[in-house]
């Protein structure tokens, strides 16, 4: 094989595995949002959700205080996966509603 071939086979396949590579992580930090979301449904407390977010080994999530009580909106680190968990608290810290958008 020449010189010039192997480049290009070599270029090729790391390409390929630079793709495939970026695939993995986008599907992983979707799931890790994705099912961590699914945990939480109404009455479980804030405490109890902060504990398992911080598990997130490619999320993190910010959390706010508004009149009603409180929302944390858990997103993946990563700049290409757009997805994110919206949970909002009552005024006694327990989960009112969880969507993943």
């Amino acid at each position: 094989m020449k010189t010039g071939n192997k480049r290009l086979l070599i270029s090729l396949l790391i390409i390929i595995a630079l793709i495939t590579t970026g695939a993995i992580f986008w599907k992983v930090g979707k799931d890790e949002v994705f099912y961590l979301c699914s945990n939480f449904s109404e009455g479980v407390m804030k405490s109890s959700v902060a504990r398992q977010l911080d598990t997130a080994n490619l999320s993190s999530y910010t959390h706010s205080v508004n009149e009603s009580g409180s929302t944390i909106v858990f997103s993946s680190k990563l700049f290409f996966v757009t997805n994110q968990c919206v949970i909002e608290f009552d005024k006694s810290d327990k989960v009112a509603l969880a969507g993943f958008k």
